[in-house]
Formats: C-alpha cells, sequence, structure tokens
C-alpha cells in the first residue's frame, strides 16, 4: 500500500480541468496582483449580499429592543425626555444604528439587507491581506492568503450575524484592517499606516465598545514586536493617540451628554464608580457566560465547541477553536523538544509580522475570554482562525504533511460551521421592515414599557409627543428611577405596552408550519380516503391532529395550543398586575386593546392598557 500510494499520480494530472479551473481563478482571485485582490474581494462581497437577501428580514432581540429606538431617540433629542424605553441598552451611542435606521425608513427592506451583507463581506479584504502578509516567503500565497480568509468568512460567528443590525460584523472590517495596517515592514513600521490603523482602531471601538479587547490586544501586540524598545513605544504610542483622537471625536459628544443629563458618561453600566442616581450603584455587565473556574476557563475552547450554549444564546456549531486549541498545546509541548535537540525550524515569513500576529490573537482571545466569553463577541479572531491553525501546523508537522493536515482540517471546520447556522431571527421581506398599527384618538401623555420583553422598536412609529418609559426592565432601577416614573405617571393619561405577541410566536410559526403541511398534503393526494398515512403522523406527533370536520383531511393544532396560549397571556397580565404594583400603579384590564405591528412578514401583536393610580 505504502508503494501504491507513492505512485498514485498528482491530483492536476488525474483531474486535468478542475485544476486548470483551479489556475484560472488563482489567476483571476489571487492576491498577487491588484487586479485580483478587486476582483476577489467584490465577488467575494457580492456573495455575501446575496446570501443576507436570501436569509430574510432581520429581527434580532437587539434590533427589537435598542437598535430602532437608539437612532431614532437621537435623532429626535429624545435623551432625558424618555426614561430608559430599550432597558439598559437605550443608552448606547447610536452611530452604528443609524445608517440602518434611515434606510429602514426611506428605502426598500431588501436594499437594507444587502447593504448589510455588502458591508459585512468588507472583512474579507484585510482577513486576506494579514494572511498574505503572513504567508511572505510561501509561493503558494497568491491563492493561499484570500482561500484563508474565505474560509473566515465560513465561521459561525460570522454565518449567524451575516445580514443583521448587531454591529459585530459591521465593525469587523474596521478592526481587522487595523491589524493590516499595523503590522511592520521588514520590522519597521510606517507612521502614515499606524495613523491610519489608529484612525480605524478608534471608530471600531466609538462604534461598539466591546471592541476595545481588540484595541488592547493590538497594543500589546506592537509592543511585543520584535526590535528596539524605543521604536515599539514610538509605535504603540502613534497608534494610540490616532485611536483615542477618533474615539474622543466619535463618542466624546455623547458621554458628555450622557454625563451632563446623567452624572455618568456610560450611564447605567458602571454605575458603582459615577453613582448616577437614577441607576443602582452597581456596576451592569452580563456575567451569564464567564467560566465558573479556573479548570473550566483552561478548557474552553473545547467546552463551548462541545456545548454552544455555553457562550452564547443562539447554539452556534463550529469545530475550528477546537483543533486551534489542540494545535496550540501540540505546538507548545513539542517547542522544548526542539530547542533541547536544537532542531528549530527556521522561521518563514516575516518574524515581526508573525510575533504581532501570534500576541494579538492570544490577547484578544484571554481578554475575550476574562470580560465576555460571548461567541458573538469573537467574530474578528474567528475570521483569522483558519490563518492562525494553518500557522500552527506549519510549524508542527513536516513542511509536506503540514499541508496535507491543514487543508483538510480547515476545511472540515468550514463545513461544520455551514452545516449549521446560526439564527439571530429571520422573517420574511415586504418593502416595509416596520409597520406598527397605532391607535386613533388623542396620544397619551406617557407610555410604560413592562417587563423585559424587546418593545422599543415600535416608538419611531407611534407619538412623538408622548414620554416613554420601561418598568420592570433590565435596567437597575433605584428608588429615584422609581419616584420618576411616578411622577410621569401622574403628568396625565397612562398606558401600558406589553407584548403578548412575544409568547405567541412559537405558537404562529407552528400553524404556519402546519398549514405547509396541509398543502403538501394535498398536493401529494394524501387528503383523500381514510388519509391513512396523515392519520399516522398525526398520532406519531403529539402537536398533531385531524380536522374532525368532514371534506378533505387537514392537520390541526393539538388542543393544546390553544390553552398554552391562553395561560401565557394570563401570566403575562399578573406578571404586568406585578411590575406596575411597585410604583403605586394597576392596570385596567377591561380597557386593553391589541394592536398589530410587524417585521417583515412577521407578527407582533402588542397591547395597550390604562394605567390607574397616577392621577
Amino acid at each position: 500500500m505504502p508503494g501504491a500510494w507513492r505512485g498514485r499520480r498528482p491530483v492536476a494530472e488525474r483531474f486535468p480541468r478542475l485544476a486548470a479551473a483551479a489556475r484560472r481563478l488563482a489567476v483571476h482571485c489571487g492576491f498577487q496582483s491588484r487586479r485580483g485582490r478587486a476582483t476577489a474581494t467584490v465577488a467575494v462581497a457580492a456573495l455575501c449580499a446575496l446570501l443576507a437577501l436570501l436569509r430574510g428580514q432581520d429581527m434580532n432581540w437587539d434590533l427589537r429592543n435598542y437598535h430602532l429606538h437608539n437612532a431614532w431617540a437621537w435623532l429626535q433629542g429624545r435623551v432625558g425626555l424618555d426614561l430608559a424605553p430599550a432597558q439598559m441598552q437605550s443608552y448606547f451611542a447610536p452611530w452604528l444604528d443609524l445608517p440602518y435606521y434611515l434606510l429602514a425608513l426611506h428605502a426598500p427592506a431588501p436594499l437594507a439587507g444587502l447593504l448589510l451583507g455588502l458591508l459585512h463581506g468588507l472583512a474579507f479584504l484585510p482577513a486576506a491581506w494579514v494572511a498574505w502578509r503572513m504567508l511572505e516567503g510561501d509561493a503558494r500565497r497568491g491563492w493561499l492568503a484570500p482561500l484563508l480568509a474565505l474560509s473566515g468568512l465560513a465561521g459561525a460567528a460570522f454565518l449567524a450575524e451575516l445580514g443583521n443590525t448587531m454591529g459585530d460584523a459591521s465593525t469587523a472590517p474596521l478592526v481587522l484592517g487595523a491589524l493590516a495596517l499595523a503590522l511592520p515592514e521588514g520590522g519597521r513600521w510606517r507612521g502614515s499606516r499606524l495613523a491610519w490603523a489608529g484612525l480605524l482602531l478608534g471608530a471600531a471601538v466609538a462604534l461598539k465598545l466591546t471592541n476595545a479587547v481588540y484595541a488592547v490586544a493590538l497594543g500589546l501586540a506592537v509592543l511585543a514586536a520584535p526590535g528596539r524598545w524605543t521604536a515599539r513605544l514610538w509605535a504603540a504610542t502613534r497608534l494610540a493617540a490616532a485611536a483615542l483622537a477618533v474615539f474622543a471625536l466619535l463618542d466624546g459628544p455623547w458621554l458628555w451628554t450622557l454625563w451632563h443629563t446623567f452624572g455618568n458618561p456610560l450611564f447605567p453600566q458602571f454605575n458603582a464608580w459615577f453613582q448616577a442616581p437614577l441607576a443602582q450603584p452597581v456596576s451592569v455587565a452580563d456575567v451569564r457566560w464567564l467560566p465558573s473556574s479556573l479548570g473550566e476557563a483552561l478548557l474552553r475552547p473545547l467546552l463551548f465547541t462541545a456545548r454552544p450554549h455555553l457562550v452564547s444564546e443562539v447554539g452556534m456549531r463550529q469545530l475550528i477553536w477546537a483543533l486551534l486549541y489542540l494545535a496550540a498545546l501540540a505546538t507548545l509541548a513539542a517547542w522544548p523538544l526542539r530547542r533541547l535537540r536544537a532542531c528549530a525550524r527556521p522561521a518563514t515569513g516575516d518574524a515581526a509580522v508573525a510575533r504581532l500576529f501570534t500576541v494579538f490573537f492570544v490577547a484578544g482571545f484571554v481578554l475575550w475570554l476574562a470580560l465576555f466569553s460571548i461567541h458573538r463577541y469573537l467574530v474578528v479572531l474567528e475570521l483569522l482562525a483558519p490563518l492562525a491553525l494553518w500557522g500552527l501546523l506549519q510549524r508542527l508537522l513536516p513542511p509536506r504533511r503540514a499541508g496535507r493536515v491543514a487543508g483538510p482540517a480547515i476545511a472540515l471546520s468550514a463545513l461544520v460551521a455551514l452545516s449549521g447556522w446560526g439564527d439571530w431571527g429571520h422573517a420574511g421581506w415586504r418593502r416595509e421592515a416596520f409597520r406598527v398599527e397605532r391607535p386613533a384618538g388623542p396620544a397619551p401623555a406617557a407610555v410604560l414599557l413592562v417587563g423585559d420583553q424587546p418593545q422599543a422598536w415600535r416608538l419611531p412609529f407611534l407619538w412623538t409627543d408622548t414620554t416613554y418609559a420601561s418598568v420592570g426592565s433590565n435596567f437597575p432601577e433605584s428608588a429615584a428611577y422609581a419616584d420618576r416614573i411616578r411622577r410621569i405617571a401622574a403628568s396625565g393619561p397612562v398606558l401600558a405596552m406589553l407584548s403578548p405577541g412575544e409568547s405567541a410566536v412559537p405558537i404562529e410559526r407552528r400553524a404556519q408550519r402546519i398549514e405547509r403541511l396541509n398543502r403538501w398534503a394535498a398536493r401529494l393526494g394524501l387528503d383523500d380516503g381514510d388519509c391513512a398515512l396523515m392519520r399516522a403522523l398525526a398520532r406519531r406527533n403529539r402537536r398533531l391532529d385531524l380536522a374532525p370536520d368532514g371534506g378533505p383531511c387537514r392537520f390541526v393544532a393539538a388542543d393544546d395550543a390553544a390553552a398554552a396560549l391562553a395561560q401565557a397571556d394570563a401570566a403575562l397580565m399578573a406578571q404586568a398586575q406585578q411590575i406596575l404594583s411597585r410604583y403605586g400603579l394597576a392596570l385596567d384590564a377591561d380597557g386593553c386593546r391589541d394592536h398589530a405591528s410587524w417585521i417583515g412578514d412577521q407578527a407582533f401583536a402588542y397591547r395597550l392598557c390604562p394605567v390607574r393610580g397616577g392621577g
């Protein structure tokens, strides 16, 4: 067998047409020419735009809670007028949400989704450029660099956010661009490139504060690069100065507004430091995902590969982090042995580039693990993960074997991620992304958004002269906050907003699936006669039953569906009464009215109820 294997013809000889097509693709889309780089970038961005269009209308939780609201509130000058209608996220900087909000209101909804996908696809260019620099000296880098970048775009976190508004994928091109520009050439940095890198980095942090981990990681990487300490210090200082200047320019006015209005520039976060009266003196943070012990932290890549929900509400299937972890451990274990044998492999490429990339990647992951441990915040590193795995295996294995192992490993990782895309929520397209039925009659003095369901996305389509405030949400309410709610409730007619439609969505989707089953049964002729097959399916599925009336057989939801919906509605009303009682208020249940609203083709009913006790 070994001899037979050595005697096999190369792949190019066995599949000449495929090899010829691959060569043409490498020429037209390879990174060895400016034209190839442009062609590859346009092709990948267009593919991402198409995939975003096919996924449908974005309706993720953050969009329904604050992305739409925050842009509208800033444009309408409502900071300080309303009180946390989008819960604690009401006071995140709105700059990243403004373009989407304007598109959603003034352009066809599919166009907004297409442009978001296009923006996300632009991450390919800096990712491929970093790979191009890392593979210096490798004759294959012209086609290998874009291929590794494309494999990064097939990562679980990126795919889950493709075409949506959550911001991690939207800011990834900025962070990766900063990394690409900060890579030294010949062991030296260009001042102009460092300034541009700082500009991109500062913009990324200003648009989404969680990118601060990558800003710190890149600063540490520049300081850890080879060369004179004075040159490294100068480079890090120039990078930091440019980043801070841009951050101050973009976020400075917003932070000052929050400081002036509430007494905390990051309101309500870090209020243990700032002591703003409207929020409890606590540091607000989502600690649900952090490792519970040192042992769990050390094994984190393996654990969240096996259990995706360990680091995310949405299960995102991936393999790349487990492979990276094992390859890194093997490389670390082999390093002392190589040193003892004095057979360390000669380094290929630029040593300064390799070290900076390594420190950035490791520091970024450690900071992510310590501060967040939330999968979607790993988008930037996951885009670089195939390149990191390729580099590790090149150091660990002999040259001929390294490529034969790395290629299939990276391909398998991409296939695993592609096999089960995570989804933060999508609906079918309509021309208008958002539609809200506004009740007739005069505007109320105030609307209280009750509970922690995302409701603020409706506010831009309701009354403009009304005060909006949340109660019983994720906002860390203080006694002063409760007093403010009571004053708002005493200002005039007040309505409470509830979202019974949130609990009804799964049941509505089940009804849609049942209707599709009925259509297929009719097309296949299964609904005639005794409907034996349909009866068998209904017996095996506890959620299905057959309609008792005559005529063609039809699937219907089991009787427990309506009961479950009624039970959920009763629980919603009871919870709302309990929340309002904290402020000396009560619902007038007899006056409640349900109204319609939609995101794409998905209905989200909402309820408005008069509130008693405030006047």
